[in-house]
């Protein structure tokens, strides 16, 4: 089974989301997915968010766009230095 198959939490279809990141510029990608890591992280204690499935389509959407992770790992550092240090 596709991880992004069925709908969200609301009853919307999760393709509707992908659509979006992929009309997204690399900017609004970027911010979408700093803001989706940390909500991800806020709503560890609920398996079931959203949020998580996101955060794995930005991943998954950034690596359909350059054939790697590497923006996906610069949010994800800039948003811990951001946080922690």
């Amino acid at each position: 089974m596709d991880k992004y198959s069925g709908n969200d939490n609301y009853g919307k279809p999760k393709s509707l989301y992908l659509e979006k990141l992929a009309q997204m510029t690399k900017e609004e990608l970027f911010k979408e997915t700093k803001d989706k890591i940390w909500l991800s992280a806020y709503a560890n204690n609920n398996p079931r968010s959203d949020f998580h499935w996101q955060v794995d389509a930005c991943y998954d959407e950034w690596v359909k766009r350059d054939g790697n992770p590497q923006h996906y790992e610069k949010a994800y550092n800039e948003l811990y230095n951001e946080l922690f240090r």
